[in-house]
């Protein structure tokens, strides 16, 4: 399946995935497998990047759009992705 992919706030992975939206080609139908895609093709920094190390599921600090819609963390596990969907993933920051 064909998707575009786009993280947002992960200055650690910028030399993988640059600002912007990116091509992204991957066999799965749904956000797990899509995650899995990116850790198995990217290596160590994504998983970091991605994973809460405890858990080894998505960070509680990442939120996840589709199509520039928000998910709710609760559907991020269920969520079925479809040929040329937009998944952004963007790290909440703070700071002052």
């Amino acid at each position: 399946m064909n998707i575009k992919i786009e993280f947002i706030g992960f200055p650690v992975i910028y030399d993988i995935f640059p600002e912007g939206p990116h091509p992204y080609a991957f066999p799965g139908e749904a956000m797990p497998e899509l995650i899995q895609s990116l850790i198995e093709r990217n290596g160590l920094r994504i998983k970091e990047s991605l994973l809460d190390p405890r858990t080894q599921s998505l960070d509680l600090t990442i939120q996840v759009m589709i199509n520039r819609k928000f998910l709710p963390k609760e559907e991020i596990p269920s969520r079925r992705i479809e040929e040329g969907d937009y998944v952004t993933f963007l790290k909440l920051l703070a700071g002052g």
